[in-house]
């Protein structure tokens, strides 16, 4: 199975929280793990975060950043092109998203179409995942 990791789904396997074990188990269960290039400065966005809101000490954010480093190139990436942009306004505007959610809908959206495997997307922001559902992707159940 192709996964399509969004941010959400990314920071997870780093932190601890609610879900954590569902974006570690669609991880496993994957052969193939792919995200936009946009998840690169998003993820690094929400490690920062972590640490600047004192949920984590410096030390740690740096050994969470250092492996994010270092898992980020087993992703098989969708990078951003015109194609995608020019995608995005049906995106936002059907499914009520914000900009980048709607350039990893679309980017999941190509990947499936390119594929002959299965494509499962893994997302916690509730929004996001309803539009993945709408689209006709498998997701995560959660509450």
């Amino acid at each position: 199975m192709i996964t399509y990791f969004d941010s959400s789904s990314i920071i997870k396997w780093f932190f601890d929280e609610p879900f954590s074990d569902l974006a570690h188990q669609a991880r496993q269960e994957s052969s193939v793990c792919v995200t936009s290039s946009i998840a690169f400065p998003e993820v690094l966005s929400a490690i920062n975060r972590a640490w600047k809101d004192n949920r984590y000490s410096k030390s740690e954010m740096e050994g969470v950043r250092k492996e994010f480093l270092r898992v980020w190139s087993d992703f098989a990436l969708v990078p951003v092109n015109e194609t995608i942009l020019n995608q995005t306004e049906r995106q936002i505007f059907i499914h009520n998203l914000r900009s980048f959610d709607a350039i990893h809908l679309v980017s999941a959206r190509l990947l499936r179409a390119k594929s002959d495997i299965p494509t499962f997307f893994s997302c916690f922001d509730r929004r996001l995942n309803q539009a993945a559902k709408k689209e006709e992707f498998n997701v995560h159940q959660f509450k």
